[in-house]
């Protein structure tokens, strides 16, 4: 039985462990370094997978088996894939398409998406409880008591209705929808195969971080006003390694010569900065904690998060921070 099951896999996080087999930690809501852990206890909850989190049952461990022949899979090949970008070795399909399954993998399973299918059934289940309850008061009662087999007391029922009347009744999803959302991840996968990605390799002392939530995305502004941009064109940035970076964005090859859709960008002298600007997408969109192989680059990001606080109490700044604002919830790292 497995009871303490990572959302981000531990052969992932080990590839940004130092050489004691550590990886060091900033939390970003407090913006300061806390003690270098190992990878065993971060990224994980108990019974992550199960039904409630937290509760021991059947489908935690049927999950966990599911994930780990996937994990598998992928940690066989990653060394071979990652040799191949760092030494301008020609990569593959396949090999792209590993590393597109654990970008699916991390995005779909953690604990970011799942925050995000509960609001969205918490406030879509609240909304039809509460349309239902003004055009029939009492059908939703009624209907309960016939499924259940029970009698719901008067008292009880006056109750329900002055909560439902001062929209008092709180919904708590469970985990079904985000556990029936992984069937997707192999889906999600080939989408991310067919963008073009830009591979960068850091060769100078600056190096990539990563995050409880591994795979960043920026959305291109939407066309009209309904409908948003597909999956195609969207940004998703993830750090693969502390030398390796993906950026994977809307490919523009020619529909009947797909290509493989890759090329490298070496960061050679001068480039710390643009390490930096992607560790800070990173930042933007992670959970709570980031992690890193050298402290230092946790440290660059504490310092570049003052400059921010500054920059942002200026006229200016108050304007981009209100368009950073728009486009994720918390505009400074």
């Amino acid at each position: 039985m497995t009871k303490n099951q990572h959302f981000v896999p531990q052969f992932y996080l080990r590839r940004f462990t130092n050489q004691k087999d550590l990886v060091e930690v900033l939390d970003r809501d407090s913006m300061t370094c806390e003690r270098a852990r190992g990878t065993k206890r971060i990224c994980s909850a108990e019974f992550f997978y199960g039904i409630e989190t937290g509760i021991q049952d059947e489908t935690s461990q049927r999950v966990e088996e599911w994930f780990q022949k996937r994990e598998d899979f992928i940690g066989n090949n990653l060394d071979s894939i990652i040799e191949k970008v760092l030494n301008n070795q020609q990569i593959e399909p396949l090999d792209k398409w590993t590393v597109a399954l654990l970008m699916s993998m991390l995005w779909i399973r953690g604990r970011e998406m799942r925050e995000q299918i509960h609001r969205i059934e918490k406030e879509a289940t609240e909304w039809m409880i509460q349309t239902e309850y003004s055009i029939r008061p009492d059908r939703l009662f009624d209907e309960y008591e016939k499924k259940k087999g029970v009698t719901i007391s008067p008292e009880l029922r006056q109750k329900l209705q002055e909560m439902m009347a001062n929209n008092k009744i709180e919904i708590k999803p469970d985990n079904r929808y985000h556990l029936q959302n992984l069937e997707n991840i192999n889906d999600f996968a080939n989408l991310f195969y067919f963008q073009h990605w830009t591979v960068f390799i850091s060769k100078v002392s600056s190096k990539f971080v990563t995050t409880d939530n591994p795979l960043a995305i920026r959305f291109p502004k939407a066309k009209g006003l309904i409908h948003g941009r597909r999956f195609l064109e969207r940004a998703h940035y993830f750090p693969l390694t502390p030398d390796i970076f993906i950026l994977a964005t809307e490919s523009h090859d020619a529909p009947d010569k797909p290509g493989i859709r890759l090329q490298r960008k070496t960061l050679l002298g001068g480039s710390d900065r643009e390490v930096l600007e992607f560790n800070i997408i990173m930042a933007r969109q992670a959970h709570q904690y980031l992690y890193a192989k050298d402290k230092k680059d946790l440290e660059d990001m504490i310092a570049e998060h003052k400059r921010q606080q500054e920059f942002f109490a200026t006229p200016r700044g108050k304007i981009v921070k209100a368009q950073l604002d728009a486009e994720r919830g918390n505009s400074s790292i």
